[in-house]
């Protein structure tokens, strides 16, 4: 396990000055304009890792930083000791946001933007940046832009609130260039989306791979983790993230899709397959079970005659 970096005397004076300056910030917002739901934390079990980590999606707001720090509390830590937390969200209130950080400070989190995954303003700039370690992968989008305070339909830019994220980042080891890259180019209405290549290879220091990404199998899982959280049933779920159960049920597929053509009687068929899904393979709570379920229904299947 890594060793933790103490806090210097300088990242002391930049968090207070942070903390100072946060009470102008309760009505400053940096978030793509309209409507979003708020903010919601779920526990999602990966089964590739073993791991139960944070799934957090929905807009940033007051009483975050409470929750986020509940469903921490349920979650497993990785081989860096470190808390996953999955992030798809359009930002919000940039005072709500420094509150999660905080609680982020004292668990210690690694912050992934994965596949089909957006994060965006103050997820991108504050949230994603304050990872112990942080990753963007697969499809996922990181979304940059100005601070900004709203009256009615107007938006005004906020240079404090740009000056604070920065002197966060740049405490997490972000360049202040990199991080008003967008200021400047992109307001209110505006949005710079990057993805891994550009946040990981060209935004010096954003980017902080943990141990998962080195391993391929940990590396996919945590590339699908948002996906498969959002699968409703438990056995979906399990097939998704692993990639022993997603071989064997493509495996299971093709060999029915066969016989699917060859039988005279594919009615029948139809329904021995559906009985195997109620009966057997929706029965189970774990890979071993599915497993054993998808063994046997292979099995039957090859034995079938057409």
């Amino acid at each position: 396990m890594r060793s933790i970096k103490h806090p210097t005397a300088k990242d002391a004076a930049a968090q207070s000055l942070i903390q100072r300056l946060l009470s102008w910030l309760c009505f400053t917002v940096l978030m793509i304009p309209g409507t979003a739901p708020a903010m919601d934390f779920k526990i999602y079990y990966q089964p590739q890792l073993k791991l139960k980590m944070v799934i957090g999606e929905g807009r940033i707001q007051e009483g975050d930083a409470e929750k986020f720090l509940a469903f921490a509390r349920m979650a497993d830590r990785d081989d860096e000791g470190l808390v996953i937390l999955v992030l798809n969200s359009p930002g919000g209130n940039v005072e709500a946001a420094f509150r999660v950080v905080d609680a982020m400070d004292k668990v210690r989190v690694y912050t992934t933007v994965p596949d089909s995954a957006k994060c965006a303003s103050a997820c991108a700039s504050i949230l994603f940046a304050s990872g112990e370690r942080r990753s963007v992968m697969g499809t996922g989008l990181l979304g940059f832009h100005s601070c900004y305070r709203r009256d009615g339909r107007t938006y005004s830019e906020d240079s404090l609130c740009n000056e604070i994220i920065a002197a966060n980042a740049m405490q997490r080891g972000v360049t202040h260039a990199d991080i008003n890259r967008f200021v400047k180019q992109y307001g209110a209405t505006d949005m710079a989306w990057v993805g891994h290549k550009v946040a990981c290879n060209s935004l010096q220091g954003l980017c902080k791979p943990g141990l998962l990404e080195t391993r391929g199998g940990t590396k996919v899982a945590l590339i699908h983790s948002l996906e498969c959280s959002k699968l409703i049933s438990v056995q979906a779920q399990l097939i998704c993230g692993d990639a022993e159960l997603t071989t064997i049920d493509k495996a299971l597929a093709e060999i029915y899709a066969q016989r699917m053509k060859e039988s005279a009687n594919k009615a029948r068929l139809r329904a021995d397959q559906r009985a195997w899904l109620r009966n057997s393979r929706n029965a189970c709570s774990d890979k071993a079970c599915l497993l054993q379920s998808y063994r046997l229904r292979i099995d039957e299947l090859k034995r079938m005659r057409s």
